[in-house]
């Protein structure tokens, strides 16, 4: 699941994530309406499809009237393969 958080500034605004496995992303989440408000919004995405032993980039994208703000990279690394297989 990914995380961030944006300050809507009072603009009604929307945001998604961005996400593959290089700062290029590729992928990203549906948009979510986060409202007008003054206060921070925390928007979740849960993402799946994801490759075992690999490391994902993201970032938060949020646009409203006054234009888009994009969060900085962020990184995690999925978990590894289980290659134990029984027969």
């Amino acid at each position: 699941t990914l995380s961030g958080t944006v300050n809507p500034r009072g603009s009604t605004t929307n945001a998604l994530f961005e996400y593959g496995t290089s700062a290029a992303y590729g992928l990203s989440t549906a948009p979510q309406n986060l409202g007008a408000g003054f206060s921070l919004v925390a928007p979740t995405a849960a993402i799946t499809g994801l490759t075992c032993g690999t490391r994902y980039h993201f970032r938060i994208s949020a646009s409203n009237s006054g234009g888009t703000s994009k969060g900085a990279d962020a990184t995690f690394l999925t978990t590894a393969c289980d290659n134990n297989v029984a027969s």
